[in-house]
C-alpha cells in the first residue's frame, strides 16, 4: 500500500502542513513532534515524492537585500554598499542575483512590505539590515518560514539568524594601541545615541578603559550629529577642558575630519601633543593629512560571508546562524606614535 502525506499526518496526529515541514526540513517544528513524524514515516516505509518537492521549491535564483534606501544614503552610510557589493559578489559566484527591497518605498509598515515580498515568492531568501528588525518583523519572517540573515544582531533576544562585526573588540584594539603609545587620558568622539554601531563601540571603549584601570570623565565622551560644523565645535570644547585629553578615538570617518580640523585650529601637533585613532578607512580618511591610524573592518568580506551563509540556509532552512565575523585590524599610520618611540 502506498501511503500519502495525509496518512502520515493522521497516524502522527498532526496537520499535513507539519508533516510537510518535517519532510522539507523546515524550521520551528517542536523536536518531539518532528521525532514522532519521522518515526511514523519510518514505520510505514513512507518515501516522499522528491521530484514534486523539488518542483514546489523551484528556485528563483534571486536574493533580496532589504533596507531603507533614500537620497543621500551613500554619504551617510557608505559601508552599506561595501556589504552589498560583497553579497552580490558571492551570490554571482553561486549563480544567484541580488535585488534591493526598499522598506520605506510605499508608506507601508516594514512587516507588511516583507510579508508581501515573501508571499510573492520572487526570491529564495532575504538579507535584512538588523536595525530594521523588530519583534513584529521577526514574527512575519518566522511565520512564513523564509530563509533570512540579518546584517547586525537585532537589539532584542531573537531566534533569527544574524552576522555581525564585533564592535566591542574593535574599541578594545583602539584603546590598547593608544595605551601602548603612552596615552592615558583618552576621549571618545561619538555619534548619536540612536546609532547602534556607535553605542556598541562606546560600550567596548568603557570596558577596555576599565580593564586598564583608567577613569573616563563623562566630558571625555561626546555625542554628535553627522554634521561637520557641530563636530568641530564639539571637538574644540573637548580640547579646551582644563585637563584636556592626550588622545581621541573617533567613531567614524566623518568624525575624524571634524576632530582633526579642531586639533589643527587649536595649534596642537599630531601625534606629538595629541594622538588620534579612527574607526573606518572610508570614505574620508584617505584624504586627510597626517594619515590617520585606523581600526579597519573589511565589510566587503562581511557581505561575502552573509551571502554564503544565506545560501546555506536556503538549502537547510532549519540552520540557525548567529555569529561575529570580519575581524577588525589596526592600521598604524601617522596620528599615533610608533610603538618603539
Amino acid at each position: 500500500m502506498a501511503y500519502t502525506i495525509k496518512d502520515i499526518a493522521k497516524e502522527a496526529g498532526v496537520s499535513t502542513a507539519t508533516v510537510s515541514k518535517v519532510i522539507n526540513n523546515k524550521m520551528y517544528v517542536a523536536p518531539g513532534t518532528r521525532s514522532k513524524v519521522l518515526q511514523v514515516m519510518k514505520r510505514l516505509n513512507y518515501t516522499p515524492n522528491v521530484s514534486a518537492a523539488n518542483l514546489a521549491r523551484k528556485s528563483s535564483k534571486m536574493i533580496l537585500y532589504a533596507d531603507h534606501f533614500y537620497k543621500g544614503l551613500p554619504y551617510e552610510n557608505p559601508h552599506m554598499f561595501d556589504i552589498i557589493c560583497g553579497v552580490s559578489h558571492e551570490l554571482s559566484r553561486k549563480g544567484f542575483h541580488l535585488s534591493l527591497l526598499n522598506l520605506d518605498s510605499s508608506g507601508k509598515q516594514t512587516s507588511a512590505i516583507l510579508e508581501d515580498a515573501i508571499r510573492s515568492r520572487i526570491a529564495d531568501g532575504i538579507i535584512i539590515n538588523g536595525t530594521m528588525v523588530s519583534p513584529q518583523v521577526e514574527k512575519t519572517i518566522l511565520r512564513q518560514d523564509f530563509p533570512q540573515i540579518c546584517i547586525g544582531a537585532p537589539d532584542f533576544d531573537s531566534i533569527l539568524s544574524w552576522i555581525d562585526t564585533n564592535h566591542t573588540l574593535s574599541s578594545s584594539l583602539a584603546v590598547d594601541h593608544l595605551i601602548s603609545c603612552g596615552c592615558r587620558r583618552i576621549a571618545f568622539m561619538g555619534g548619536r545615541k540612536e546609532d547602534k554601531i556607535f553605542m556598541d563601540r562606546l560600550k567596548g571603549f568603557r570596558i577596555a578603559m576599565e580593564k586598564h584601570g583608567l577613569e573616563i570623565p563623562e566630558t571625555y565622551i561626546t555625542y554628535n550629529e553627522p554634521n561637520i560644523e557641530s563636530i568641530v565645535h564639539s571637538a574644540t570644547e573637548l580640547l579646551q577642558q582644563s585637563e584636556a585629553p592626550d588622545s581621541i578615538i573617533c567613531t567614524n570617518s566623518l568624525m575624524t575630519v571634524g576632530t582633526m580640523q579642531a586639533i589643527k585650529e587649536a595649534g596642537l601637533s599630531i601625534p606629538n601633543e595629541i594622538s588620534l585613532i579612527a574607526f573606518d578607512d572610508h570614505p574620508y580618511t584617505p584624504m586627510l593629512s597626517p594619515a590617520p591610524t585606523v581600526i579597519d573592518i573589511d565589510l566587503f568580506n562581511l557581505g561575502v560571508h552573509a551571502g554564503n551563509l544565506l545560501l546555506k540556509k536556503v538549502k537547510d532552512p532549519a540552520m540557525l546562524i548567529q555569529t561575529y565575523t570580519a575581524l577588525p585590524r589596526l592600521v598604524q599610520r601617522a596620528t599615533t606614535r610608533p610603538l618603539n618611540d
